[in-house]
């Protein structure tokens, strides 16, 4: 039987299975309308209560939902003008609410309709009285979608998830691939309480496996766990992160250092713009914990693809920090005071223009000439744009720069991220000759270069880049062991 893997999360997992379904069996029609805005009433001070005392971001922005006065207000309205009950109402008013989301053109917002479920299905199960137990031992999870809360709530037990859909860029999905834990959607029926592995290596899904398929997965887990450092000289091995919780595997594994820290998603699990303390903190602790390597923070990247509640931005690039002066002030200014070691570097995403790069440069410098800081500091470009990368030789005043295979392929291309994933080999090619310009400018004028995104990571496109001489990488922490692997075969390959 075909099982229809696609993997979310990559890793080897065996366990007992558990299974939760999204309860959606209820009655429509309401008998007592008064009853209904009660029950509903009291289900959000349930859910709210739930939800204290935990700290995670995630678990705040449902608070923050959970308290809003539209929600309450859509629910009543429902139940009164339509006679339904508390839990057809709250589903009619989610409904509307991903429409609304759906039939938006960012794929940002499009993959949060998978958090604004886990909040609705809290309300549904309570309403319900519909309550799991789940096992204080690990164990696989099997769902109809994989809600981050029960992830965060399960996190020490959960070996691995298998879901019948999910999107890459959910927030779960995001997670799953930070606390490393393999998670794959399957079409597949699996019930709760068999044994069971997942092996993204081959992509299968094991039921009732064998003794010996058990102790070969343990094996492999085990192999996983460890990893064999192998330093490449003239070449460096850098991380993609998206917050402070994955330093801890880019020091386990033993990158070079950090080559993109997406900040903006430090901002998007807030309802306000972080202060220039809460800032400084949060960059100070992330450069403390990695030491003294090389350290690369992005300044926030807003726009199309990802949102910010309270910012309107509706195009990546240089207008969001004209337009957010403030917020991107505090956010240099937390980036130099945390620049302890003096190895930090400022990198701007989507720069089109020489003008829109080195006013955003010397931005920067008078910051931190006001501060009197004087650290070193270099200050570069992601290059992710095709004016930018037709234009490479104007770009003189940039320290470095990060290729950014996602945008940079979309531009070119129209390849969303998904499909950078399978990009075709008549693409990569063709990118390989149009990068040659660059490293042949950055050889000239000494400028370092490396490259980042889904591309980097991929072995066929590894080796293209690597023959026209760019030697610097930075990938997320899962895809190390095949960059390592890769490059190795690769120096191995041209030495013999």
């Amino acid at each position: 039987m075909s099982q229809n893997l696609k993997v979310i999360s990559p890793g080897y997992a065996y366990g007992i299975t558990f299974k939760v379904s999204d309860y959606t069996k209820y009655d429509i029609i309401a008998k007592d309308k008064n009853v209904e805005l009660a029950r509903f009433t009291e289900a959000l001070k349930e859910a709210s209560i739930s939800l204290d005392g935990q700290d995670n971001p995630y678990f705040l922005i449902q608070k923050l939902i959970l308290t809003d006065p539209l929600l309450k207000d859509g629910v009543n309205k429902l139940i009164l003008r339509e006679n339904l009950t508390a839990e057809a109402a709250l589903n009619k008013t989610i409904k509307k609410y991903e429409d609304q989301i759906l039939n938006s053109n960012s794929t940002y917002l499009q993959e949060r309709v998978y958090d604004l479920k886990d909040m609705s299905q809290r309300l549904i199960n309570i309403l319900v009285d519909k309550k799991y137990t789940f096992p204080n031992k690990p164990f696989i999870l099997v769902c109809d979608e994989l809600l981050p809360s029960i992830l965060l709530e399960h996190v020490n037990n959960i070996q691995g998830i298998i879901s019948k859909k999910a999107g890459y860029m959910s927030h779960g999905a995001i997670l799953a691939r930070t606390l490393e834990i393999p998670f794959v959607t399957s079409s597949l029926e699996i019930p709760s309480n068999i044994p069971l592995i997942i092996d993204t290596r081959l992509n299968k899904i094991f039921l009732n496996p064998t003794k010996e398929q058990i102790n070969n997965i343990k094996k492999l887990k085990k192999q996983e766990m460890s990893v064999d450092i192998i330093p490449h000289e003239g070449m460096l091995l850098l991380a993609n992160i998206y917050g402070n919780e994955e330093i801890r595997k880019v020091k386990k594994y033993g990158f070079d250092g950090i080559g993109l820290y997406r900040t903006e998603f430090v901002f998007m699990h807030n309802n306000r713009p972080l202060t220039y303390n809460e800032q400084l903190n949060i960059y100070t602790e992330a450069v403390k914990t990695l030491g003294e390597k090389t350290f690369c923070f992005r300044t926030f990247d807003i726009g199309d693809d990802k949102q910010i509640p309270y910012l309107q931005a509706h195009k990546k690039g240089f207008l969001n920090y004209i337009n957010n002066k403030e917020m991107f002030e505090d956010q240099i200014k937390a980036f130099i005071n945390a620049n302890l070691y003096g190895k930090m570097k400022i990198m701007f995403p989507m720069i089109e223009t020489k003008e829109e790069f080195n006013y955003l440069k010397s931005w920067v410098l008078n910051i931190k000439k006001e501060l009197n800081n004087d650290k070193p500091i270099k200050i570069g470009m992601m290059l992710e744009t095709k004016m930018a990368l037709e234009h490479i030789y104007d770009f003189t005043e940039s320290d470095f720069f990060s290729i950014g295979t996602n945008d940079l392929s979309m531009q070119l291309y129209h390849l969303d991220r998904e499909k950078v994933k399978k990009i075709p080999s008549k693409y990569i090619i063709d990118l390989q000759k149009k990068l040659k310009d660059v490293v042949n400018f950055c050889n000239k004028t000494g400028k370092e270069l490396s490259m980042c995104g889904e591309l980097a990571a991929l072995p066929e496109a590894t080796k293209l880049f690597l023959e026209i001489g760019i030697k610097n990488f930075s990938v997320s922490p899962s895809a190390f062991k095949d960059l390592n692997e890769t490059i190795s075969k690769y120096l191995k390959n041209i030495n013999n």
